[in-house]
């Protein structure tokens, strides 16, 4: 036997659609840096990614990913990019149109943390929704924006991901508990 070492695979904790919202990535203006940074980081955390997919910033272009992406039946659609205050800044409003419904504070608990890496975090409109049994995740669009926004969800993400698909056994276990 050899002192070979393997790197642990981490346990897998789901599959994910990476979205990046970006004209210029779209149009080849730069190299799209923020998909394979999420890809990256959710692969680290056990999250299996089965696209990442660069899409012009336009309503009818992102609800179309967006709809392939829950058809696809992933626990969890990233998207990144449009989240600013700009004017071609579209992401929360195709979202939220598309979602049943928001997950209130995430976008909140994202801001404050952000402002540890920019004063500029309040200018963000990152958030969460929910749309079925898919947790959507709307992060900034920059490459280190995007990996410190889902280290700060870190704990968040896989929690809202159970909670949609009722898979809370700290819910089961609390049943009846305080009668």
């Amino acid at each position: 036997m050899g002192s070979e070492t393997k790197k642990k695979e981490p346990e897998s904790r789901g599959q994910a659609v990476v979205i990046v919202s970006s004209d210029r990535a779209f149009t080849g203006t730069y190299q799209d840096e923020s998909g394979p940074a999420a890809k990256s980081w959710l692969e680290d955390q056990g999250i299996r990614v089965k696209s990442v997919q660069v899409v012009p910033d336009r309503n009818d272009k992102l609800l179309e990913a967006l709809e392939d992406a829950h058809q696809d039946d992933v626990h969890l659609i990233v998207v990144s990019g449009g989240t600013g205050i700009g004017p071609r800044d579209l992401t929360p409003q195709v979202v939220s149109r598309y979602a049943d419904y928001e997950i209130p504070g995430f976008g909140e608990f994202i801001r404050a943390e952000s402002l540890k890496y920019s004063p500029k975090a309040y200018l963000s409109r990152c958030g969460a929704w929910v749309i079925g049994s898919q947790v959507i995740v709307a992060l900034a669009g920059s490459p280190k924006a995007t990996r410190e926004q889902l280290e700060i969800l870190k704990d968040l993400i896989p929690a809202a991901i159970d909670a949609v698909r009722d898979q809370c056994d700290h819910r089961r276990s609390s049943k009846g508990k305080n009668k």
